[in-house]
């Protein structure tokens, strides 16, 4: 499920286009120079400093967070201070607070995928994130003082844990997707659309799919029930709406807007910026009536006046596609979703024309490249799958060192932001320390500017093997 991008307010015209950016890509086939880079820093300060490191394994690794802005205001502090007004791609950690206002939206981003929508009115804070050498979350605990959030959690291993604590209560989760509403007089409300949540107060309880649970402000739980209609809940929608159009090999081309609240006559305009193929749209609000109308890059429009969560599918050219979704009966005003996807899904080839980029990266052109350079020693492999994410595995063996890394990209809009999650020498992990050696350099990166905005990052099994797969436009 890609991040939700700017432009679900109610707004007649189109925003203007995003001024480019410079920089390395770090991870198309044409920057192998950049990798070449990143290897270059990783074999001069190992082999300057290797022994002076702490050589034991290491369990995890600080794993830095981005912030997606969607609507403003959001502002970001530290440990609930000194708030400042937030920017889009900006790195967050342990002890970072978010607060939107009464129109913002924002999104944190993990490296592996693992996502948490921020709602209006909302204030939470990263108390604690790592991630393990696999590069998959091995903890992340956030602490919601009021508010409205939804994660969305990839699949956890072994002890792995992501907890969401409320006031006198918390949710611990192993991959699945829920809700956690903390009230202005402190009670809260926790929803589970997929897997499983344990709820921990006075008691604990475990709540299934498609059920909900509320806890009073001195923790007390109550008991578990089906999830009950509400029309001020976006994300009831956004789950709705994704699972309209989501399909296997697709699932990386995914993108979800929530918006509103919309009453009868007003409008919004959302963006989706395609690779190509045939585009699904789904639309969903609680009750009422709205309809979508759809405009592609050529400016051929398609409409749908169906149910709540119909999905409305439209070939066309990649570039920027336009939904226009129109309250035509809605008497109270109401929130919506809208979901897009792309056919093109794990194929096609790296193109950029002008307005529209997609960058793929596939293991049996990784290692043609690395052929045809004439690098020897090096080894770079994109390694599983992710909708949301990619692991590229790189090994490098010469001068006497041997020396392997992995490293999470995911889209830290606008940017492409990656992550260090395993760093071997001679077999002997020293990840941690290698991060903190960086850090203490001034050498730690955790964010790539491109000459482009990143909308999504995803990882899939193609016709030329694993590969890497980068959605962006100018």
């Amino acid at each position: 499920m890609a991040m939700e991008p700017p432009g679900a307010q109610p707004a007649p015209a189109a925003p203007p286009p995003p001024g480019k950016k410079s920089g390395c890509a770090g991870c198309s086939v044409s920057c192998l120079g950049c990798l070449g880079v990143i290897a270059l820093v990783i074999i001069l300060l190992l082999g300057g400093g290797y022994f002076f490191f702490v050589a034991q394994a290491q369990a995890g690794v600080a794993s830095p967070a981005a912030l997606l802005v969607a609507t403003d205001p959001v502002e970001v502090g530290h440990n609930d201070s000194g708030y400042a007004p937030a920017n889009s791609g900006q790195s967050l950690d342990a002890g970072s607070s978010v607060r939107t206002g009464h129109t913002g939206r924002a999104t944190i981003q993990f490296p592996d995928g693992s996502l948490t929508r921020v709602a209006p009115d909302t204030t939470v804070t990263i108390t604690s994130a790592q991630l393990n050498t696999a590069g998959s979350l091995k903890s992340a605990t956030l602490a919601e003082k009021i508010g409205r959030t939804f994660s969305v959690v990839q699949k956890l291993t072994g002890g792995a844990t992501f907890k969401v604590s409320g006031h006198s209560v918390s949710a611990e989760v192993r991959g699945t997707q829920f809700e956690v509403v903390v009230n202005s007089g402190f009670s809260n409300l926790f929803k589970v659309f997929d897997g499983s949540v344990v709820v921990a107060g006075q008691t604990t309880v475990t709540l299934r799919a498609g059920h909900q649970v509320t806890v009073d402000p001195d923790g007390r739980v109550g008991n578990p029930q089906s999830i009950r209609p509400d029309r001020n809940d976006p994300y009831q929608l956004e789950v709705q709406c994704a699972d309209a159009v989501s399909r296997g090999p697709d699932a990386g081309t995914v993108q979800t807007t929530t918006g509103g609240p919309l009453s009868t006559g007003q409008s919004a305009d959302v963006f989706y910026n395609s690779p190509g193929g045939s585009v699904s749209v789904a639309l969903c609000w609680p009750g009422g009536q709205m309809a979508i109308a759809l405009t592609d890059p050529n400016g051929s429009q398609h409409s749908s006046f169906g149910p709540s969560g119909s999905v409305l599918k439209a070939a066309g050219p990649a570039g920027r596609w336009t939904a226009l979704v129109n309250a035509v009966n809605v008497p109270v005003p109401e929130p919506f979703a809208v979901a897009f996807s792309s056919d093109v899904g794990c194929a096609g080839q790296t193109f950029d024309d002008g307005a529209t980029v997609r960058q793929v990266l596939s293991n049996n052109e990784l290692a043609h490249s690395l052929g045809q350079s004439g690098i020897t020693g090096m080894t770079i492999q994109v390694q599983g799958t992710s909708s949301t994410s990619a692991t590229i595995y790189y090994a490098y063996s010469g001068n006497g060192i041997d020396v392997s890394w992995m490293i999470d990209f995911y889209a830290a809009t606008p940017n492409l932001g990656y992550v260090f999650t395993s760093v071997k020498v001679h077999g002997i992990d020293i990840t941690t320390q290698f991060v903190s050696r960086l850090n203490a350099a001034g050498a730690a990166v955790t964010s790539i500017p491109q000459n482009y905005i990143v909308d999504r990052v995803y990882s899939c099994v193609g016709p030329d093997g694993d590969m890497m797969v980068i959605e962006g436009h100018h």
